[in-house]
């Protein structure tokens, strides 16, 4: 359900920003880079140490779903209106400002939801399991995320251009409030956490014998996931200005993502058990580098579509074996603490880093191909092609401290 949600809000929300409230790239990525910056802090401030202190993985994910889902239905142009009395495309930069604050406040608290996550799914299985078992999780999420793009590619442009944009909030909000409900009645936290507690063996901080493979591991991984954000942030608006795409060939295109990552989720992670994590991290690093170049060379939607296939399964790679090589790293009394900072950076660098890559970088190359009497949309598409080719160096980089850094540790 979370990963539904995702595909259907925020598969559009850039779009949105940048084609009806006219906002520049950087502040378009901000709707997004603001939220996730808050949502790393929380994590790794509040969330993942109070996860540690008082066990309550289950108890968070309720709550951070709960406030999340109030907070879209106050955020949504309809509601909004109702207590402004202005509709956004009267008050475009009004209404922006409520959306980059109101998705900053939301993430605050829905982070707590990811931290319990990613510490209830730990707590929950062996390390020998972990990477099969998270490529089926995976597997299932990329299921969510192809209804949740499919729905959002029907809806965004029905009846006409944006015109459905506000039903994604509802449909958000709705999805939330089921998975906090179903969590509430399906999982006992209490004697979840006994029978793994009985098995935790105790570490103390100066005994985390890994810490020097985690924080360099999560280096390279901020390169190269900073790399494919940026790629994703702005891929939406690329077709619809360089394809003329609708939103349901938008919806095709994402979708081409989520279906080659639900094909190889269960083979990455039953791979990574048998062969070892890092060989097919490594081959997910490589593949990162090239995605970005492969995304410039189509010249229809059908080719784009061939493209982001390719894209799901260095995605794929990164979101089931990456989980499951960390988790043998991090002590298991220590997992809401290193996870949040785990967290945190995936959320720094889908969230953050993309604001200097694909905002602030994409519009000065916007206004230098302005001033070479480019008209804006042939500008935009060339900024957005260069900023493809920095993305392709920056996952060279982190490909690079992976093989330097991680490359002798046998797992």
């Amino acid at each position: 359900m979370a990963m539904t949600r995702r595909g259907l809000f925020y598969g559009f929300l850039t779009l949105y920003m940048l084609e009806v409230l006219k906002r520049s790239f950087t502040e378009a990525i901000s709707a997004m880079a603001l939220p996730m910056l808050a949502n790393s802090l929380t994590q790794t401030f509040v969330w993942g140490p109070l996860s540690d202190k008082f066990k309550v993985r289950r108890l968070l994910i309720v709550i951070g779903e709960t406030i999340a889902g109030i907070t879209y239905i106050f955020l949504s142009p309809t509601v909004w209106s109702l207590y402004t009395g202005l509709t956004p495309t009267q008050a475009k930069t009004l209404y922006a400002i409520t959306i980059i604050v109101g998705l900053t406040l939301l993430e605050s608290f829905w982070s707590m939801s990811n931290v319990g996550w990613s510490a209830l799914i730990a707590d929950m299985t062996k390390s020998t399991e972990r990477g099969t078992i998270m490529g089926q999780l995976n597997s299932i999420g990329a299921v969510g995320r192809i209804i949740g793009v499919f729905v959002g590619g029907l809806l965004y442009d029905f009846p006409s251009k944006a015109q459905g944009f506000p039903l994604l909030f509802y449909i958000s909000s709705a999805i939330m409030f089921t998975s906090a409900v179903t969590l509430l009645v399906t999982v006992e936290e209490q004697k979840l956490i006994l029978r793994r507690e009985d098995k935790i063996t105790k570490m103390s901080e100066g005994e985390f014998l890994f810490k020097y493979l985690f924080y360099w591991f999560l280096v390279s991984f901020f390169f190269i996931f900073a790399s494919l954000a940026s790629v994703m942030q702005l891929l939406s608006y690329y077709v619809r200005i360089a394809f003329l795409a609708t939103s349901f060939d938008i919806s095709l295109i994402r979708n081409a993502i989520s279906i080659s990552n639900l094909a190889a989720n269960p083979i990455l992670g039953t791979l990574s058990d048998k062969k070892g994590k890092k060989p097919i991290l490594l081959a997910g690093c490589i593949l990162s580098v090239f995605v970005p170049i492969l995304y410039i060379l189509p010249r229809s939607i059908f080719e784009m579509v061939l493209v982001s296939a390719v894209a799901g399964i260095a995605r794929a790679i990164f979101s089931t074996v990456s989980y499951a090589f960390v988790a043998e790293l991090i002590p298991e009394n220590q997992r809401g603490k290193y996870f949040g900072q785990y967290n945190m950076v995936s959320t720094l660098s889908f969230g953050v880093a993309p604001i200097i890559i694909s905002g602030f970088f994409t519009d000065q190359l916007t206004k230098i191909f302005l001033t070479k009497n480019y008209v804006l949309e042939q500008a935009q598409i060339l900024a957005i092609i260069n900023t493809f080719y920095l993305t392709a160096f920056l996952a060279g980089l982190g490909c690079l401290i992976f093989w330097k850094k991680i490359g002798k540790y046998n797992k």
